[in-house]
């Protein structure tokens, strides 16, 4: 196919893919639909223009901003102004878009050397028509091809017509042809709406310039012309144009055929015009020929445009009516024929060029779209399959697309020139899937929102609350009535500078401890939050997630190992000082009240105290154990009761809770409860009298629920009588007083731990103990255990390490153990290494022993000169105090 002309271009960038252009243009294929914005084949374009016109309107009417607009030659026609002689033919239906005789003045004072009428090219035409169809030239019907986006559309789909077409050039081709003989060295403009003429032009080579009427009237604007302030001027025509001056309306031809051979049958000519003659009208003429039907016209008056040339793409008269533009012409054509000796000069001139020149016209080409692709049945299925059309109802053919048929519509896709997403019911369909899925996501999302533990609060961008969920409700206690446009600084209890920061900046928070409002008095929580933007990216609001402090610490005592696993059952023996202890624990275990318990080390006072919550109604709750020995004197304080941000150097950003307020709820294990300094001993009695405490730092008070089980190896009793615990915190505490018996006197139950610990231990060292000789036993009941049950788990761990059989025998013992039974604890109590008891001792080993013996001695007597005092004893001894506490555990030596 060649490359014609350009005559309609594209800015992309302009696009909106709104496939308006496709809807109103004939061709259809011309524009490719299938990307984000719609393509063109400006040789598939048969240029009538009704693309354009549709694209400005959906623009609001602003040319400027529409993707396609009009390309002519007027650039270069103001280029040659002045350089070279231009003659202008002006179209017939100038008259209805300017004053045509002050038009004539203004295009002379532009520079142009004469001015014709393009009205005597049609009347030449109407006469070579006449002449063609008598010499059976042109083959009936004729089709006249004034309109060249008639002539392309039917060398594109109807090519069967093209030998049909006038073998006779359009009025502008003859007026060219005359004006050419007069001045044949000057360069032709034609000055019309038409923006196809610039393809014919160019076919013919008989004119150089198509200016658009829109183009000239931009172009006389910038040279400051005034057109109605101009005397009238006069065509350079040798004679008046007649009846033909209203060929530019729709049935033009038709009368002005009449007018000059009236005995034509007005039934043989055949008037069409707009968008029918593309839909319906070629087709059927197509068809009718081919079938050889009676009454086929003589003549086809056929015109583009729905009102003709009068109101094409680039006229200028959208301010007029249609019966102003109507009028304009019909009168001009009117008063053409009203002077008789005018129509004898017409008619003289028609019969002299006629016999000088030749006006045929033969450059139609078949232009038919041999390339466009037909699907099959099963890729036309796969197609409407593609664009959701399953049902019969589906096949709307409404057009939306901008095809006249979902068949085309399909055509174009298998083509690849458009695509299933742009069909209407395509859209229609995913729309309606979207607002499901969107209202799916909202009851989720509200599902989400109503459902969660944590409380949310919407604020809008003023910062007062817009929503909030049952959680919330439930947190702050007021329903949404009395919350909804609330103001959160109100909410937050009058301060709420992060959450204001956060509005202004949009810098979220997380994790931040609020006190709030709440109905039955304040509360405590902690809160994160983060910004609502808007599509401006403009913070317009934040949500803010609350979890009551109870809630963080049960999550904080769950992960952090602050649960109790121990219960009654786990307390091993049968002795009667035990169970009677486990029976008062019990007791104590169903009401709320204080516990002391009282034992030696390693007699398991934890157990009981996590057996005593397990079996409270407190059992849900935490378990917090914090051991008041082995905290420094100066955070004790902030252990047991938190701190705030900036409390003290070095403390974390934030603040953090203490111990109390991580056992709100439950139960809070003080152990070593009398080695606590005396100046705490009075905040923590203030904190279990008020069940409330204030962080170190702060000025909040937190209320707690709290049980408290404290736990001592020393009697506190004495400590009160030293001065060295307060009383009144003693008779606190000490409500319910349970004493648990050492191991040493409940040697019945040695055997129970001892088989208990073999068992539970072994498989940590893959081993399968059977047996367990009898002395075993014996031993292990005769020996004291300072250490009690936690001395005696840690004797099974290393007998389960040395033990290399499935039987445990009297070797695996320690040597204090052994020796405790033989009878040789006057001889040596410690066993530094793993050796046999039943080996005989060497020279050297006895020499070591009475080393070891006379350093113990020595230790003891520097005690007892220093009167106890652990920093002289190691100053005297010449060893630091850490290495004097190591050698006393390892002697056994009680200070």
């Amino acid at each position: 196919m060649d490359n014609m002309v350009d005559i309609i271009g594209i800015r992309e960038e302009y696009c909106t893919n709104c496939h308006q252009c496709i809807a109103v243009c004939p061709v259809k294929i011309c524009s490719d639909g299938s990307g984000d914005v719609v393509k063109f084949d400006n040789n598939l374009c048969i240029g009538c223009g009704r693309c354009i016109e549709a694209c400005v309107k959906s623009h609001g009417g602003i040319a400027e901003k529409s993707a396609r607009f009009i390309i002519d030659d007027t650039p270069q026609f103001v280029q040659d102004l002045g350089e070279k002689d231009i003659y202008a033919l002006v179209a017939p239906s100038a008259q209805s878009n300017f004053n045509l005789n002050k038009l004539i003045s203004a295009l002379k004072l532009l520079g142009v050397k004469g001015v014709y009428d393009v009205s005597l090219g049609a009347e030449i035409s109407i006469a070579a028509y006449h002449e063609a169809i008598k010499s059976g030239q042109a083959k009936i019907p004729l089709i006249a091809q004034p309109c060249p986006a008639v002539v392309k559309y039917i060398e594109l789909h109807n090519q069967s017509l093209i030998e049909h077409l006038a073998p006779v050039g359009s009025p502008l081709y003859c007026l060219a042809v005359y004006v050419q003989s007069l001045h044949p060295d000057a360069k032709l403009a034609f000055i019309s709406p038409c923006i196809a003429k610039r393809r014919e032009m160019r076919e013919n080579q008989m004119l150089s310039y198509n200016v658009t009427f829109q183009s000239l009237h931009d172009l006389l604007q910038a040279r400051e012309i005034d057109v109605d302030s101009l005397a009238e001027g006069s065509f350079d025509n040798p004679v008046t144009a007649g009846m033909a001056t209203n060929f530019s309306t729709p049935g033009g031809l038709k009368e002005s055929y009449l007018f000059h051979y009236p005995e034509t049958p007005a039934s043989s000519i055949t008037k069409i015009e707009g968008p029918i003659v593309f839909e319906q009208y070629l087709g059927d003429l197509e068809k009718a020929i081919q079938q050889g039907k009676p009454n086929l016209p003589l003549i086809v008056d056929v015109l583009s445009c729905e009102k003709g040339c009068n109101m094409g793409i680039g006229c200028v008269n959208q301010q007029y009516s249609i019966d102003e533009i109507e009028y304009s012409v019909a009168s001009r054509s009117e008063s053409g024929v009203s002077d008789p000796q005018a129509n004898q000069e017409l008619d003289d001139f028609l019969t002299d060029v006629l016999s000088k020149h030749d006006f045929g016209y033969y450059l139609y080409k078949d232009r038919s779209l041999s390339h466009l692709k037909y699907p099959n049945e099963e890729e036309l299925k796969k197609i409407y399959v593609d664009m959701h059309k399953l049902e019969e109802k589906d096949f709307r053919n409404c057009a939306a697309c901008g095809y006249n048929s979902c068949y085309y519509m399909a055509v174009a896709v298998f083509n690849g020139l458009n695509k299933a997403q742009n069909c209407h019911l395509y859209k229609e369909k995913e729309l309606r899937l979207e607002q499901e899925a969107i209202w799916m996501l909202h009851n989720e999302l509200a599902n989400v929102f109503d459902t969660m533990s944590d409380g949310v609060i919407v604020l809008d961008q003023e910062g007062r609350i817009s929503q909030l969920n049952p959680a919330a409700k439930q947190i702050i206690g007021f329903s949404d009535e009395k919350l909804i446009g609330e103001h959160i600084v109100d909410l937050f209890c009058g301060t709420a500078p992060k959450t204001l920061h956060l509005l202004e900046t949009g810098q979220s928070y997380d994790d931040t401890e609020i006190i709030l409002n709440g109905l039955r008095g304040q509360v405590h929580v902690t809160a994160s939050a983060k910004p609502n933007y808007n599509e401006q990216h403009q913070v317009n609001g934040a949500t803010i997630i609350l979890r009551p402090i109870a809630q963080v610490q049960e999550l904080v005592n769950k992960f952090s190992g602050a649960q109790a696993s121990f219960s009654f059952d786990s307390i091993i023996g049968q002795d009667k000082n035990l169970q009677r202890s486990i029976k008062l624990a019990m007791m104590a275990s169903h009401n709320m009240s204080n516990v002391l318990l009282q034992a030696e080390s390693g007699t398991g006072k934890e157990v009981f105290a996590q057996a005593i919550h397990n079996s409270s109604p407190r059992q849900n709750g935490p378990f917090v154990a914090i051991n008041c020995a082995a905290l420094p004197r100066e955070l004790v304080g902030s252990e047991l009761f938190g701190y705030v941000e900036g409390a003290f150097t070095g403390a974390r950003r934030g603040g953090r809770p203490g111990k109390f307020e991580l056992a709100n709820k439950g139960t809070l294990l003080l152990d070593e409860i009398g080695d606590m300094p005396l100046e705490q001993q009075a905040i923590l009695l203030r904190a279990i009298q008020e069940k409330a405490i204030t962080r170190i730092g702060g000025d909040t008070v937190i209320d707690v629920d709290v049980r408290i089980i404290a736990a001592t190896n020393q009697d506190l009793l004495e400590l009160v009588e030293q001065g060295r615990f307060r009383a009144d915190l003693y008779y606190r505490l000490n409500v319910v007083q349970i004493n648990i018996p050492p191991l040493r006197e409940r040697t019945g139950d040695i055997g129970l731990l001892f088989d208990y610990f073999i068992k539970t231990m072994s498989p940590k060292f893959n081993r399968k103990i059977k047996d367990i000789q009898p002395a075993v036993i014996k031993c292990l009941e005769a020996y004291d255990w300072p250490g009690n049950i936690r001395e005696l788990q840690n004797v099974v761990e290393r007998i389960l390490l040395v033990c290399e059989g499935n039987q445990v025998t009297i070797e695996h013992l320690p040597r204090e153990i052994v020796n405790a039974a033989i009878g040789h604890r006057d001889t040596w109590q410690f066993n530094p290494g793993f050796g046999s008891p039943s080996q005989p001792l060497t020279d050297r080993n006895s020499r070591k022993l009475a080393a070891l013996e006379q350093e113990r001695e020595m230790i003891i007597r520097a005690l007892d000169a220093n009167a106890g005092n652990v920093t002289k004893t190691a100053a005297a001894l010449g060893i630091s105090r850490n290495t004097l506490y190591r050698k006393m555990k390892n002697y056994t030596i009680k200070n």
